[in-house]
């Protein structure tokens, strides 16, 4: 009679230890995936800026603009969930980049 008793509380505090861990596994999942999706837009313009010192390293200039970094470097652009800012003042000079997320 003391194994039935000691079983009747242990399966229900299990089963809420169960549900606090899946609970937690979520939350923490969805603090992960906001704080890469937050880094996302700035790690777009770091692969741009490479790519652009490394094209004038190459050829010696920096790229026009970024369908040239798009056909000549395999940068891949993202129009529908980024919006791009690229301004070159000269051939010689890096140029100025920005990302920036749609709707935020």
């Amino acid at each position: 009679m003391g194994k039935k008793n000691v079983f009747s509380w242990v399966q229900p505090f299990l089963f809420i230890i169960l549900i606090f861990i899946v609970f937690y596994s979520i939350t923490t999942m969805n603090g992960v995936y906001s704080k890469n999706s937050d880094a996302q837009p700035g790690r777009i313009k770091e692969a741009i800026e490479r790519a652009c010192v490394q094209c004038y390293a190459i050829e010696g200039s920096y790229p026009p603009d970024l369908e040239y970094l798009n056909n000549y470097y395999g940068i891949v652009l993202d129009y529908e969930r980024y919006y791009y800012y690229y301004e070159i003042f000269a051939s010689n000079v890096m140029p100025v980049v920005e990302v920036y997320e749609k709707g935020s």
